[in-house]
């Protein structure tokens, strides 16, 4: 019997699972763990949470923009012409100025919730130093003793996670963040966001409506609902007060193929009933492809059209792999998408174009590889092609079509690494470069970008080196003497030091220097190449 039970004893052990093994006795230096593991004194995660950023840039160069009707704030493309926009001219004589950001964002999750929502509020603080005090005006207060009201409103809304999981399933409701890619901004990396999707070229501000973000598995989907624009086009005329909207639907999908390689389609939907009523800039500067006040602010084209309702669709794929070098040393993104739409004048008897029908493409692919041992040690290669029109005065467009039409701006480019040919995207006010929206006043776009970045002191001090060229798709119309301009934009040299202080706060000098094309032939706002020397202090607290 003692046998039977010593073999039952055996088998037993043999069969139970390795959690009932007996577990070693602990080592010399367990209470010194555990002693440094205790966590039962630390307080409870905060309900309130700030995320501050801090941004300051000193600047000297020969691009002299005037910001004609935007106190304190300059867009636009160098060039554009006198009296219009922001009127960027080079020449040689130079300027320099300092500018600062605050951005704080408040984000308050109580207890009561158990999880389910957080509310966030975000404002934006900008200015020049010395420029203007005692007065109520955005991006002002700079200026001796201050006392500005100057606090622009960012976002405010509320995030409902269904699931209790805000990478999971999320509902926003409210003013937020709204770029073209298909990641929820609120609880992603924008350095990820930047770099994924359509890099905020089509897409890239803030805006108010609803937009829910789904993540099961290896499908992601993001569905919104954007108004952009409201007007009361026919109270004057027919004693009609009801409103009229622009509103932007879009529907994206995302599958994960392999880990860190996703695949994503996107279909969106803009649909303008207001006539051009509404405004990007209240009171002054009309939104929409009708307007004759934004396009020099923007860099989009300029059309021939009065009073227009209409739509656009765009159809777009876009993929990214590998794109935070967590899977190994070569990343590559890219996209492609497709708008086309129509709009129609309400105007009786008009004399310009009674209709505009769209049809633009645009692709843009990325390359870059991590030679060295932190993140920081990054060549990249960016190619860019935007269709472009020669003639977008006439019924048809051939050329690209985004959010800059309808915002100030609407739509950022803020991964292209330059600094004059495309604007310089660390900024406060200004924002001037050869090229400000993809389409480049719709005469299109190609472009390459290169870059090597190397750390001198491994995650601490880095440097950056970048070359980009452009040229436009079709060629503009003649200048001043109806002298003919060619197409290429130009190629910049630029150069990049930073220096990463502490943990997210960094300082850098920045240079770069434009040597311009014969498209800005017979401009005479342009008589010289562009430079500018930029330092920064940026600093993010969490």
């Amino acid at each position: 019997m003692r046998r039977i039970l010593n073999k039952i004893g055996c088998l037993t052990l043999l069969a139970a699972p390795a959690a009932a093994a007996p577990t070693p006795g602990a080592g010399d230096a367990y209470g010194a763990w555990e002693a440094g593991a205790d966590r039962s004194a630390d307080p409870l995660a905060s309900e309130f949470k700030l995320i501050n950023y801090f941004f300051m840039r000193a600047t000297v160069t020969n691009m002299l923009a005037d910001p004609s009707g935007l106190r304190g704030v300059s867009l636009g493309p160098i060039g554009i012409g006198e009296g219009a926009g922001s009127a960027t001219a080079t020449g040689s004589d130079s300027t320099a100025y300092i500018e600062q950001r605050w951005i704080p964002v408040l984000a308050y999750s109580p207890w009561f919730t158990d999880g389910l929502a957080t509310f966030r509020a975000q404002f934006e603080v900008d200015y020049t130093w010395g420029q203007a005090a005692n007065q109520i005006q955005n991006n002002q207060g700079g200026g001796l003793n201050a006392d500005q009201v100057n606090i622009q409103t960012k976002n405010v809304n509320v995030s409902l996670y269904p699931t209790r999981n805000p990478f999971e399933l999320s509902v926003v409701l409210g003013t937020q963040p709204f770029y073209d890619g298909i990641d929820d901004p609120q609880v992603t990396s924008l350095f990820h966001i930047v770099k994924t999707g359509y890099k905020l070229a089509f897409i890239g501000t803030d805006g108010t409506g609803a937009t829910a973000y789904g993540h099961f598995g290896q499908h992601r989907l993001k569905a919104a609902f954007l108004p952009i624009g409201a007007a009361q086009p026919n109270k004057a005329d027919e004693g009609d007060p009801r409103l009229s909207y622009v509103y932007l639907s879009t529907i994206d999908y995302s599958y994960e193929a392999w880990p860190g390689t996703e695949i994503a389609f996107s279909l969106w939907h803009l649909r303008d009933n207001t006539e051009g009523k509404a405004f990007a800039f209240e009171g002054l500067v009309p939104s929409g492809p009708a307007s004759t006040g934004l396009f020099p602010y923007t860099g989009v084209a300029d059309f021939d059209l009065e009073s227009p309702t209409g739509s656009v669709t765009w159809v777009g794929v876009n993929f990214n792999h590998n794109a935070d070098f967590r899977t190994g040393d070569l990343a590559v993104t890219g996209y492609a998408i497709a708008n086309f739409g129509r709009f129609e004048s309400q105007k009786a008897g008009t004399t310009l174009n009674k209709d505009l029908a769209i049809a633009g493409f645009a692709a843009d692919l990325e390359l870059a590889y991590n030679h060295g041992k932190g993140l920081g040690d990054v060549i990249t290669l960016e190619g860019l092609f935007t269709s472009g029109d020669d003639d977008v005065k006439d019924a048809e467009y051939d050329g690209v079509f985004t959010l800059n039409h309808y915002g100030l701006p609407g739509a950022v480019w803020f991964d292209h690494k330059t600094l004059l040919l495309f604007p310089f995207t660390s900024t406060v006010s200004n924002y001037t470069g050869a090229v400000t929206d993809i389409s480049n006043q719709g005469y299109g776009l190609q472009a390459a970008i290169l870059t090597g970045a190397q750390d001198l002191i491994p995650e601490v001090l880095n440097l950056k080196l970048g070359v980009a060229a452009a040229r436009s798709s079709a060629t503009p119309p003649p200048g001043v003497f109806n002298l003919q301009r060619g197409r290429t934009i130009g190629a910049e040299f630029n150069a990049e030091l930073k220096w990463n202080v502490r943990y997210l706060m960094t300082i850098g000098l920045h240079a770069g220097y434009l040597a311009v094309g014969d498209f800005f032939d017979a401009v005479p706002t342009v008589d010289a190449n562009p430079w500018a020397a930029f330092s920064t202090f940026t600093w993010y607290g969490f």
